[in-house]
């Protein structure tokens, strides 16, 4: 159950300069075309509001858009995209797809394909090959999973669906050199189920100062028997996509409870590291058990300390959207519980005066859809809610404060596997700072008893 506490927030468009970042956020999300585009006799960014009540902009007054490049051209079959990283030291992009990797210019000219599948596998092969003659392969298509550029070495991170979600290393100088290939099962292996992977730091060793790792969530698709052995969230070297601490008592690595696998499954929407946090955005049943299944669907925010090499500071908050609208013909506060995607950037002006902020912090946005009844199909309306960093902090504090004094005695994640105490909080009395939490990797508090709550655009 999440925290209590709501974010002010209007359900009106929000001040001048959120669109900015509202379009940030949207280019995440990647259609069949790249397409670069010139905006002529366009003003500062517009305030968001609801579609067709653009000011200043009547019929007949909309800007002139002119297309400069776009990728594939028109006489080339669209690719299916799913992933695109942007080298700042170059300027040039590549792209991951199904069975291709592309490498573009900064005009979207093709510098380089690779191709990736279609391939003979099997979900019963081990990610180094199918070495058995009895395992039947098929041809089957490599739906790129991961797509992460590491700035320091100038490699990127390239995982598929094939080979149990295996990766290779890809020098982002050129991707058509020979990759190396790492025989980890990672990411998932079908086309459909989500990986999200990014590069952040950690602090598993005071003597050894900070490093960078990949951490990874994936959703468990529990097809083949090797699934078993890929965490639900695991943080990585980015040398050899090993586990970042693997010994006798820790493994930098979350499971979920083997019995509610199959049924309790997280979709890992993004991720991202701020102060000494790493967090996933998810999408999840609200109840692990199966009789509860007509509670639906929520969004939370998982956090864990990039200290902790155990994962035992793993603690979720849910993230709650409201919009008003109408429903039936009356008016209603609608929850929109499936997040579409999130960005997290630095607030503008605007934006900070609004929310009560400093402009330049942190915020993240979120793209939200309401679900189609009980299931995480979304309906065909979304609503934009920004979170201030500072107030998701603050409500994973105080949840650790609730844990630890006494006021709620259980941490509600039975579907995590491992946790210590039995899910139990320590004894009422125990005296733990929030800021000595992470260093001590001390029992996670629960995921609150009430939804943190964003600020609400307009609906779109």
């Amino acid at each position: 159950m999440p925290h209590s506490g709501r974010a002010s927030g209007r359900a009106s468009g929000p001040a001048g300069g959120l669109a900015a970042a509202v379009a940030s956020a949207l280019a995440h999300a990647l259609a069949a075309l790249l397409i670069l585009v010139v905006t002529a006799g366009a003003g500062p960014p517009a305030p968001l509001t609801a579609p067709g009540q653009g000011p200043g902009q009547g019929p007949g007054q909309q800007g002139l858009h002119h297309i400069l490049a776009q990728f594939p051209d028109n006489n080339a079959t669209a690719p299916r995209l799913t992933h695109m990283v942007l080298d700042r030291a170059t300027g040039r992009i590549v792209v991951g797809a199904v069975n291709r990797l592309f490498q573009l210019d900064a005009n979207l000219r093709t510098l380089g394909v690779v191709v990736t599948g279609p391939k003979a596998d099997s979900p019963l092969c081990h990610a180094s090959g199918c070495e058995s003659p009895d395992i039947p392969t098929a041809l089957t298509d490599n739906v790129n999973k991961i797509l992460v550029l590491d700035p320091e070495s100038r490699f990127l991170i390239v995982c598929g669906s094939l080979s149990q979600g295996s990766c290779e290393k890809y020098s982002v100088n050129n991707i058509t050199h020979k990759p190396e290939f790492f025989a980890r099962a990672i990411a998932a292996n079908d086309e459909h189920s989500s990986t999200y992977a990014f590069i952040g730091p950690e602090r598993y060793n005071n003597w050894g100062g900070s490093s960078n790792v990949l951490y990874v969530g994936t959703t468990f698709t529990n097809n083949g028997e090797y699934r078993h052995d890929v965490p639900a969230i695991s943080s990585r070297r980015l040398h050899n996509l090993d586990f970042a601490e693997l010994s006798f008592s820790k493994q930098s690595s979350l499971q979920i409870e083997v019995k509610y696998r199959d049924h309790f499954l997280v979709n890992y929407v993004y991720g991202f590291n701020a102060s000494d946090y790493a967090y996933f955005v998810v999408v999840q049943k609200q109840s692990h058990l199966p009789e509860q299944e007509e509670l639906g669907f929520v969004t939370r925010l998982a956090r864990t300390c990039i200290t902790d090499a155990n994962y035992d500071s793993y603690t979720e908050v849910t993230l709650q959207c409201q919009a008003r609208g109408t429903e039936d013909g009356q008016p209603k506060l609608l929850n929109y519980n499936l997040i579409q995607d999130a960005k997290v950037v630095p607030a503008g002006q605007h934006l900070a005066n609004s929310m009560g902020l400093e402009a330049g912090d942190p915020v993240m946005i979120g793209v939200f859809s309401p679900s189609r009844s009980i299931s995480a199909e979304p309906q065909a309306r979304s609503a934009v809610c920004v979170y201030s960093l500072k107030d998701i902090e603050a409500k994973f504090n105080e949840n650790i404060h609730m844990c630890f004094n006494g006021s709620l005695g259980y941490r509600n994640m039975n579907y995590i596997s491992g946790l210590i105490l039995d899910g139990m909080c320590p004894t009422a009395g125990v005296s733990t700072a929030v800021r000595t939490l992470c260093l001590q990797a001390a029992p996670p508090p629960p995921p609150g008893p009430a939804p943190q709550s964003g600020a609400p655009t307009a609906p779109v």
